[in-house]
């Protein structure tokens, strides 16, 4: 592993830990907080800047855009994760090596915190996982399957950032295909 995709997997796992924990007084702390309230929004515009690093070759960066199809936030009693999102995107990437060409990465799937009442808005840690293809004119397509962790920075109804880092296997050529990826998102609600 190059000394970048140590950087970034060193960065995401000390976020992740350093993740405060959920305060000692849960949700609800008083009816007016807005960390309390529960919230969903669909079809959030997202952007995000990404790094991919196959086992073999040089490293992609580019960016793209995703639809929050599903975003919520219920920082209560009820059963199942406090935040999450499922998603879509599309992303154009560029290689540190010459002529290596364009990549397209596409992916679907979800995001789901660990906690299950986090009471608060920030730092908080989830599991990802998606299924997806690449492409470029070298390798043609390559559908994968990748999962993860990630820390919600900030999520708000508002606007959500989040940093990730996931781990890339594809269905073929995973000696050469397979890797790492590393992003940030900022979604923002239109209405």
């Amino acid at each position: 592993m190059t000394h970048a995709r140590w950087y970034v997997v060193a960065a995401v796992t000390a976020l992740t830990a350093a993740a405060p924990a959920a305060r000692a007084e849960k949700c609800p702390t008083r009816p007016d907080d807005p960390v309390c309230r529960p919230w969903s929004a669909v079809l959030l515009p997202t952007v995000y800047g990404n790094m991919y690093a196959p086992q073999e070759g040089g490293t992609f960066f580019g960016g793209g855009l995703e639809f929050v199809l599903l975003a919520w936030s219920d920082n209560g009693p009820a059963f199942g994760p406090s935040q999450g999102r499922i998603r879509a995107d599309v992303g154009i990437l560029t290689s540190s090596e010459m002529n290596a060409g364009t990549m397209v990465m596409y992916r679907m799937g979800a995001q789901v915190a660990f906690e299950r009442n986090a009471s608060r808005a920030f730092g908080i840690p989830y599991f990802a996982v998606d299924l997806g293809g690449l492409r470029t004119e070298e390798l043609g397509r390559r559908w994968f399957v990748d999962g993860g962790i990630g820390v919600y920075l900030v999520h708000k109804r508002s606007a959500i950032l989040d940093l990730e880092v996931a781990g890339l296997l594809p269905f073929k050529d995973p000696g050469t295909v397979a890797g790492v990826t590393a992003r940030l998102a900022l979604s923002f609600a239109l209405w």
